[in-house]
């Protein structure tokens, strides 16, 4: 009994820190010491999941391996980064932030849950909670007018999904197949022709598509993204995305493998149409933000792109990709934090107009970002972009190469203008200063990548590794 409670320990420590949040002073002088807790409490559930990571405590429906490692590490360590950047703008504002922390507890507990999930019941719970936190994050933190447009959007989308998956495990019992993901793999290789399971299938690669944003189902991440408080950009950005994706793959390696071939077409036509989608919107917005929420759905359909046959080595190529565009929106994430005008963090491009000769440094470094997302040698996102490419050029698929490609010349157009705003216009404001720990955060981020630059070996190698607990 014991030995459980300590396996659960991660979890437990989650599940305290939101009831302690949800019950601590809502003082604006006491934020400090509630982003000093979360800090703490999150890197304390992180270092046991570390430990702990081979010892589920309920391995009938759960499980714990290198593969949910490495995920919960995108999780943790985006939920903590986050948590560190969003602790000014909080000061800044003169907002009490319990909400905001205990919603990032919520999320990273979902999160949890979605990726080590091995019966049905739990992947929904996981992602319901992850949908609760984000709209949470939505309702509380923004201004009305911004909730009315995009939060009803994210709600009303949510309630379908939710829907959906409820279908899905009623239809499951139907079939009289149970939820755990072996027993409807042995049930859809006997049944692949069912139309039931097939729309079992299809429930899921909708609401995954939803949750990652993915064209065609991407309106709520693009118009929330652009009017929203900068903390909840960057949560948006860089904490739900490498769970969502980690139940994603489960799901289609562990369940869906007998319709493969029905769920690669699908998966292909949808990262295609996001690749064109998010660079033409790219293009079309002048809200700095934005832009990067389209470039987001760009990013993630090459993902999908490079993912979509779910062997080991095309996820391990898409995680390459992934780990490298994480890498750089927290620095682009970063950049916006150390840009602001009278207090107020910038939205529109001629907002950030001259910004390079009021802040050279973190003007250099956004620009060096930007170039990183577009795949630049010698910049870290080269590997990324590489991998993805060079795994479809091994297969042969030439114009899917041709038409990915000239969607990222098109989506560069947009980034550029970024470059053009900061360094080749007319500074018409004083930039305010910028917090040291922005400049800490940017340099460890640096010098991060730098490593990985003069090894990428390592991290390929590293990825195939934890990736193969999935296969075993």
């Amino acid at each position: 009994m014991l030995e459980n409670v300590i396996y659960l320990s991660p979890l437990l420590i989650l599940a305290a820190s939101i009831f302690i949040l949800m019950f601590s002073r809502h003082d604006e002088e006491e934020q400090y010491h509630c982003f000093r807790f979360s800090r703490t409490m999150l890197v304390l559930s992180f270092i046991l999941s570390v430990i702990f990571y081979n010892k589920p405590l309920l391995p009938e429906i759960c499980e714990g391996n290198k593969y949910t490692l490495l995920f919960e590490c995108f999780l943790y360590v985006g939920a903590i980064a986050v948590l560190f950047l969003s602790r000014k703008w909080f000061a800044s504002m003169k907002l009490p932030a319990y909400v905001y922390c205990g919603c990032i507890f919520i999320s990273v507990l979902g999160g949890i849950l979605l990726i080590s999930s091995l019966h049905l019941s739990l992947t929904v719970v996981g992602a319901v909670l992850l949908m609760l936190s984000n709209y949470i994050l939505l309702k509380s933190t923004g201004k009305k007018r911004d909730i009315d447009v995009g939060g009803s959007v994210y709600l009303s989308a949510t309630v379908v999904s939710v829907i959906l998956l409820c279908l899905t495990q009623i239809i499951c019992k139907e079939i009289g197949s149970s939820l755990r993901y072996e027993d409807l793999r042995a049930v859809m290789a006997e049944q692949s022709g069912n139309p039931l399971l097939f729309g079992v299938m299809a429930a899921w690669a909708v609401v995954f598509t939803f949750l990652l944003a993915l064209a065609p189902l991407h309106f709520w991440f693009t118009e929330i993204l652009g009017r929203t408080i900068l903390p909840v950009f960057a949560y948006f950005m860089l904490v739900p995305i490498g769970a969502y994706l980690a139940g994603f793959i489960r799901l289609n390696v562990v369940v869906f493998a007998p319709m493969a071939t029905y769920a690669g077409l699908f998966y292909k036509a949808v990262a295609l149409i996001s690749l064109a989608v998010g660079a033409v919107g790219a293009c079309s917005v002048q809200n700095v933000r934005k832009i990067f929420a389209y470039a987001s759905v760009y990013h993630l359909g090459m993902v999908l792109l490079v993912l979509q046959t779910f062997t080991l080595k095309s996820i391990s190529m898409a995680m390459v990709y992934l780990f490298t565009y994480l890498l750089a929106m927290y620095g682009i994430c970063t950049s916006l934090f150390g840009l602001k005008i009278k207090g107020e963090y910038l939205f529109t491009l001629n907002e950030f107009e001259g910004a390079a000769h009021k802040r050279p440094y973190v003007a250099a470094i956004m620009t060096m970002f930007i170039f990183s997302l577009l795949g630049c040698p010698p910049f870290c996102g080269f590997l990324g972009s590489f991998s993805a490419l060079n795994y479809i050029i091994t297969g042969r698929h030439y114009f899917i190469l041709i038409y990915a490609l000239l969607t990222l010349v098109i989506l560069s157009y947009s980034y550029l203008q970024i470059i053009k705003a900061i360094y080749f216009a007319e500074s018409k404001e004083n930039f305010d200063r910028a917090d040291s720990g922005i400049y800490t955060a940017i340099m460890l981020n640096v010098l991060f990548m730098i490593l990985l630059i003069l090894k990428p070996s390592y991290l390929t190698d590293k990825m195939v590794e934890m990736l193969e607990s999935l296969f075993a």
